[in-house]
């Protein structure tokens, strides 16, 4: 087994850090070493969960980035060695995941989680799993957004959105997937971009790719637009009503499957061509030690972005 720090959510909100054993994987499980993970808003939302009565301490995380260092006798798709992001669109839907087996200092078992990214060291079935280039970008760290956040964001704006090349089209909410999908849409061609966001979160947007920003509530009709894609529920103080002669997409229930092959694909080739930076959608680093102070952060909107989880593995 191997010895890794977990951020772990307790009863009433509180996020511990232990060091705990991380089971060899077996079957279709893949040991990974993490160097990052994200922070979203799934994540922020378990801490009002975690306030009822039979609540059981679990380790969060959707996505993330990090190194194979094992695997089970199952598993196919990646080896020792090779750089993977993960999350939660399953590659080889239609097979029960197989969850690793998490013993905390209170005596609390995890058994029924399939991603726990929150960890210097991850077990996750190898159907979450996509293997990425090593050398795909200077900064690895940035990789963790890949798993959920930017491929959705890629989803956005090549499968689900109608909006031409010329066409204007409005990003609304000031989050990670928001500033994601800016930079995706201007990746993909989109040359009129227009985020609708908080003010603190213009400076980012803009960087994004933004070619105009707005403030919620503000009239879009001078725009011209008529697409939009609502990314609001990645922020906290989302809420304001939508232009209602705007075709509104929900970027987290668009009404549609997502083909994750198609997206990482196109993600990865954004990258290596220098078209797509996944670093603009990043609103602060954390490090494991500082994750309830992050929780706090995101969950409170004053951060625009998504925060990440900086992992040094024990040794």
């Amino acid at each position: 087994m191997t010895l890794g720090r977990v951020a772990v959510l307790q009863p009433f909100g509180f996020l511990a850090i232990e060091e705990v054993e991380i089971p060899a994987p077996t079957g279709f499980q893949v040991a990974v070493e993490m160097f990052a993970a994200g922070i979203g808003t799934v994540d922020v939302a378990l801490l009002a969960q975690s306030d009822m009565p039979d609540w059981q301490p679990i380790v969060p995380g959707i996505e993330g980035v990090g190194l194979v260092t094992a695997v089970g006798e199952l598993a196919e798709r990646v080896k020792v060695g090779d750089q993977v992001v993960i999350g939660t669109t399953p590659a080889l839907p239609g097979r029960d995941a197989a969850p690793p087996v998490l013993t905390f200092d209170v005596g609390a078992i995890q058994t029924d989680r399939p991603i726990s990214t929150w960890t210097t060291n991850a077990v996750v079935d190898e159907q979450f799993l996509s293997p990425v280039p090593r050398d795909l970008a200077a900064d690895r760290d940035c990789l963790a957004l890949l798993g959920d956040t930017a491929l959705i964001a890629a989803a956005l704006a090549t499968q689900w959105t109608d909006a031409k090349a010329d066409e204007a089209i409005v990003v609304a909410g000031g989050g990670g997937l928001a500033l994601a999908a800016i930079a995706a849409l201007r990746a993909a061609g989109s040359e009129h971009v227009i985020a609708l966001a908080p003010g603190h979160a213009h400076a980012s947007a803009s960087a994004a790719g933004a070619s105009l920003c707005l403030e919620p509530g503000e009239d879009l009709a001078a725009t011209g637009a008529r697409h939009g894609l609502d990314c609001g529920a990645d922020d906290a103080g989302a809420g304001a009503p939508l232009d209602h002669a705007i075709q509104w997409i929900d970027a987290r229930d668009p009404g549609k499957p997502l083909d994750r092959a198609h997206a990482m694909a196109t993600l990865t080739g954004w990258i290596a061509a220098g078209t797509f930076n996944p670093s603009v959608a990043i609103g602060k680093r954390y490090t494991i030690e500082q994750i309830n102070e992050a929780v706090m952060e995101l969950e409170s909107g004053r951060i625009a972005g998504a925060g990440i989880v900086v992992m040094e593995p024990l040794k």
